[in-house]
């Protein structure tokens, strides 16, 4: 239940900032996808930002990293009251 409710808020802000936005957890030196949302865009992914063993990543052409990150943040937010409920 919970995926299904962040993969949908992923695709609204990826919708929002024409992008394709995902989170990915660091293992090792890999990176392996968790949860995202948007269309491929067939342009170099960028890693915006660091939670932890957690990366956000975004495929684009213009946004504003900032907004991205702090809209990501309430996100996770969510998450982390569901799992402590």
């Amino acid at each position: 239940m919970e995926k299904e409710i962040f993969t949908s808020e992923f695709e609204k802000m990826a919708n929002t900032y024409d992008v394709k936005l995902w989170i990915a957890e660091k293992l090792g030196r890999r990176w392996s996808y968790v949860i995202g949302g948007g269309s491929e865009k067939f342009l170099p992914a960028r890693l915006v930002g660091e939670i932890g063993n957690y990366g956000v990543f975004v495929e684009g052409e213009s946004y504003d990293v900032e907004e991205i990150l702090k809209n990501v943040g309430k996100i996770l937010s969510k998450f982390t009251d569901v799992q402590k409920g």
